[in-house]
């Protein structure tokens, strides 16, 4: 296996400090107390060792870079909601959002620290190995630059990728919350069953306590009190017709509405005086004309006045008799509307139960279609996993990046153009 520390600065080489050695030490051990003349290991043995050492790896790398692009991000979404760091389904998305901008943010300056830290690294390495000889030198410093180039290019094109992975997680995520609140929106804990089998048993469970004789009543008590501002104004008003309110207050109305015909014949006549003396003073038709218009502006003004003082004081007469039509009447109308509305609730009541009784819980477990819902889910499913490629590819770029000449020790450049690689002479 060829590989170099060009990756030290990430997750493999921490796999590679902490493994290895052990891994080392223990074998060590092994044959210094069981076989202490064993023969040594052949290249086909070491090399298939370190084959699987590095399978080991990858496999740790892509879950560990699964993890951190999938459920650290929601994990964290989930924790800040806990905490009351966000509010609710848009504080958790939008928190989700920006974990992601932060880590594609990160993965482009890990990008940059990786080159800038191991380039100088490998051209250190080339000038160590061939001091004496220049041409190879060089070459092998040019093989460093090309390498670290290329690596930085696909490295940032990785970030650009995250970005879409991202975006096709988020699309996936938005069409599976359709298919559920969509088919099975008041039973999200069916949401987490993985088995057809077991969410179809859970709607079970969850209806089967809806269902219960007092949560059926609990429920039409809540059907009750959505209606009952509709009904209580009927009553009230059959109930004012039965006290005599109605009766009290058409008489008491009768006798407002002549004060309100007197206030406004007494005060016309009061304008029509006033208007009368101010044209009569002013000599209007032997004097200049604005004079009578004077005199007609006061009257106009007069009469605006007049009906502002009857009508309010036939508001406030009215109110004064509906508030002493209501007090005298109050005992017998309380009564009336409180017999009323409890005959009204008690056959509403008897009724709403004898509905949803018997066909509870048909209606409850139609509430949450799973064979529909699964079946849309399965739209949405794929064989790929946009998280898990992206890793794997991202492995292969690192893996790829570190492989060196282990005749030489310098470094492969595999992701150069033809031409370049035709200009390199391998060193035998």
């Amino acid at each position: 296996m060829q590989q170099v520390a060009m990756i030290s600065t990430v997750s493999v080489a921490l796999f590679l400090a902490f493994l290895v050695p052990n891994a080392s030490g223990m074998n060590l051990r092994a044959n210094s107390s069981s076989v202490s003349l064993a023969d040594p290991a052949l290249p086909a043995e070491i090399h298939a060792k370190w084959d699987k050492m590095d399978d080991f790896l990858e496999v740790m790398f892509t879950m560990a870079c699964k993890w951190k692009h999938g459920k650290d991000v929601n994990g964290l979404a989930a924790e800040a909601l806990k905490n009351g760091e966000v509010e609710g389904a848009d504080g958790y998305a939008s928190h989700v959002k920006n974990t992601q901008a932060k880590n594609v943010k990160g993965l482009e300056k890990s990008c940059g620290l990786i080159v800038a830290s191991q380039k100088q690294k490998c051209r250190q390495g080339c000038a160590t190995r061939w001091n004496a000889q220049a041409t190879e030198r060089n070459g092998c410093d040019a093989k460093c630059v090309t390498v670290y180039a290329n690596f930085e290019s696909s490295c940032m094109k990785k970030a650009e990728d995250l970005e879409k992975v991202y975006e096709q997680k988020s699309s996936k995520a938005a069409g599976q919350k359709q298919c559920y609140e969509g088919l099975c929106k008041e039973f999200p804990m069916v949401w987490m069953k993985a088995e057809e089998k077991d969410q179809k048993a859970e709607v079970t469970t969850q209806c089967e306590s809806r269902c219960t004789d007092e949560n059926v009543k609990a429920g039409c008590m809540k059907k009750w009190a959505l209606e009952v501002d509709f009904v209580s104004s009927s009553i009230a008003s059959d109930c004012a017709e039965k006290s005599g309110v109605t009766a009290c207050f058409d008489k008491k109305k009768g006798t407002t509405s002549a004060d309100y015909d007197k206030c406004k014949t007494t005060t016309a006549a009061s304008c029509d005086k006033d208007h009368s003396e101010c044209t009569k003073k002013g000599n209007t038709d032997n004097t200049f004309k604005d004079a009578a218009a004077f005199c007609d502006d006061r009257k106009k003004q007069c009469q605006k006045q007049s009906d502002e003082k009857c009508l309010s004081e036939n508001k406030a007469a009215l109110r004064k008799a509906k508030s002493s039509c209501e007090k005298e009447a109050a005992t017998k109308y309380t009564s009336c509307n409180d017999d009323a509305l409890g005959k009204k609730e008690e056959a509403s009541m008897k009724k709403c139960i004898a509905d949803r009784g018997p066909t509870c819980k048909k209606d409850c477990a139609g509430k949450c279609q799973v064979e529909k819902m699964n079946k849309c889910l399965l739209m949405h499913k794929s064989e790929d996993d946009p998280g898990q490629m992206f890793c794997k590819d991202f492995w292969n770029l690192l893996h790829t990046s570190s492989e060196v000449d282990p005749v030489t020790g310098n470094p492969i450049v595999l992701l150069a153009s033809p031409s370049q690689m035709a200009s390199i002479t391998p060193v035998m």
